[in-house]
């Protein structure tokens, strides 16, 4: 009905500027009349539609890609052709280096696709969600030395994501009580201790996947506190994203029922990348000799005392294996460089 509206509106304008003009009125008295018309139909400058943004803690399905494998789509960084573009990034954005873009074959944006991978922004981190695996595919964020404060760690069950849309299942803190999981999250507690509110939102259902607690309190843990080394003490900007994988050659496994729309998938192995800049900067300043942190750990028992350096791989690697492609805002020249190499820098296990 709005749009119909605005049409006829329009319409008037343009035959009201005919007419006037066919008088021999000037331009200024032309401008004047139309614009005096305008107003007393309610479509002055204050009523132009507004571009819309992401509300925090808003859920819509993705844009469409910025690049995909798929068959007659642009290459990998290519701007979209469709007005539906992926958003426009912004300063201190957990996606200011790209959103991530599926690329797995098939992965055909149809409705049953799109609520595979659900866009879901909140002011701590953004995410994509599964709905048939209920868990996120990929959880993505900034840390840096403002991410820490003095809040108190959240006390209480981990709570349900009411931001998912109506009729999903939500994930509840008992459905993983006797599972022999722990309760892992993407981002971690101690990286959003800035307002309590930060530190609540990180124990949302959405942010949280199975994992052994050897993987845990392991490796994974490992390099979490490196990344809070990097950003708290020496004052590093960090870009980061994380999920799990999951095999797809045979059925997922699953926490609870397993009946569809209920049970919490199992990932075979989780991924995280880092990307370290310096405070301010952003996708433009990342270059050829960037470092970024690549790992894949196998979520397995057995691991608890190992080290996260030997678990690193490339970008790349983790694209094939997870169906997304990753830092699409920067260059593609520069991703080619930097997904391709596996970091060697020293590390300095606990």
């Amino acid at each position: 009905m709005g749009s119909t509206r605005r049409r006829k509106k329009s319409s008037w304008g343009a035959r009201a500027l005919i007419a006037l003009a066919a008088t021999g009125l000037s331009a200024a008295t032309v401008k004047c009349g139309v614009e005096r018309g305008l107003r007393e139909l309610g479509l002055d400058g204050e009523d132009r539609p507004a571009q819309p943004s992401p509300a925090p803690g808003r859920s819509g399905s993705p844009a469409a890609p910025k690049g995909s494998s798929a068959k007659g789509a642009p290459p990998r960084g290519a701007p979209a052709a469709s007005a539906a573009a992926p958003r426009p990034p912004k300063a201190g954005d957990p996606l200011e280096l790209g959103t991530p873009v599926r690329t797995a074959p098939g992965a055909v944006q149809t409705a049953a696709a799109s609520s595979d991978d659900h866009l879901m922004m909140k002011p701590q981190y953004a995410l994509s969600y599964n709905r048939s695996r209920n868990v996120a595919n990929w959880v993505a964020w900034r840390l840096d030395a403002a991410s820490f404060g003095d809040a108190p760690r959240h006390r209480g069950k981990f709570l349900a994501d009411s931001a998912l849309p109506d009729g999903w299942y939500r994930v509840q803190h008992d459905d993983y009580t006797g599972s022999g999981f722990d309760r892992g999250h993407m981002v971690r507690s101690e990286e959003r201790t800035r307002t309590p509110e930060d530190n609540k939102a990180t124990f949302l259902l959405t942010n949280i996947l199975p994992q052994r607690h050897d993987l845990n309190a392991g490796p994974w843990l490992a390099l979490e506190e490196a990344c809070q080394e990097l950003a708290q003490k020496q004052r590093r900007a960090l870009f980061l994203v994380a999920g799990g994988l999951f095999d797809g050659r045979g059925r997922v496994a699953t926490l609870g029922d397993g009946v569809a729309g209920k049970g919490v998938a199992v990932p075979e192995a989780f991924f995280k990348i880092v990307v370290v800049l310096e405070p301010g900067q952003g996708a433009a300043d990342v270059g050829p000799s960037t470092r970024v942190i690549a790992v894949i750990m196998p979520n397995r028992t057995g691991i608890l005392d190992e080290g996260w350096g030997q678990y690193r791989t490339t970008v790349d690697d983790i694209e094939r294996r997870a169906g997304y492609d990753f830092l699409t805002a920067v260059p593609e020249a520069v991703q080619r460089v930097i997904e391709a190499r596996a970091d060697s820098e020293p590390v300095v296990e606990r």
